[in-house]
């Protein structure tokens, strides 16, 4: 043998990413302390993940403060009223704070086993390609039949 030439590593051995908790093979998808064997994942695909708790929150409490406006409107002087506007207003500005400065998470989605589950979220944009260019890859190794 030609000691220039090294016979292919099987496709299973192929490591595609190792980082910050995560590792893609070609034949395991390890994240959050879940691993999901890459041949039995189907359809994957990438979705927004939930809204910040923060902000779901502070609108929450701006619809309460306008149903109890309304409900006590027959009761409330010029004093509640510019109360109840500062803390609507209050809590619009921390909604819209929050929206603009915590990015909403993107999240991998896939079939597997016949259910639809997460398999790895973030927030960073950079990070969460890095993942999914990586799954990408190691699915189209899986795909072509090489593990």
């Amino acid at each position: 043998m030609n000691a220039t030439h090294r016979p292919p590593r099987p496709q299973s051995d192929v490591t595609f990413l190792d980082q910050r908790g995560v590792r893609i093979t070609g034949c395991w998808f390890d994240a959050s302390g879940e691993r999901f064997a890459v041949r039995e994942l189907e359809r994957v695909w990438e979705a927004p993940g939930p809204p910040d708790p923060v902000a779901v929150n502070a609108v929450r409490v701006t619809a309460l403060m306008l149903v109890l406006g309304g409900l006590a409107t027959p009761f409330v002087d010029r004093r509640g009223w510019l109360g109840l506007g500062v803390v609507i207003m209050v809590t619009l500005l921390i909604a819209a704070v929050t929206l603009r400065v915590r990015r909403r998470p993107r999240q991998i989605w896939a079939h597997y086993r016949g259910m639809s589950v997460p398999l790895f979220g973030s927030a960073d944009p950079l990070w969460f390609n890095q993942v999914y260019r990586a799954l990408s890859r190691a699915l189209r190794v899986d795909g072509d039949g090489a593990t």
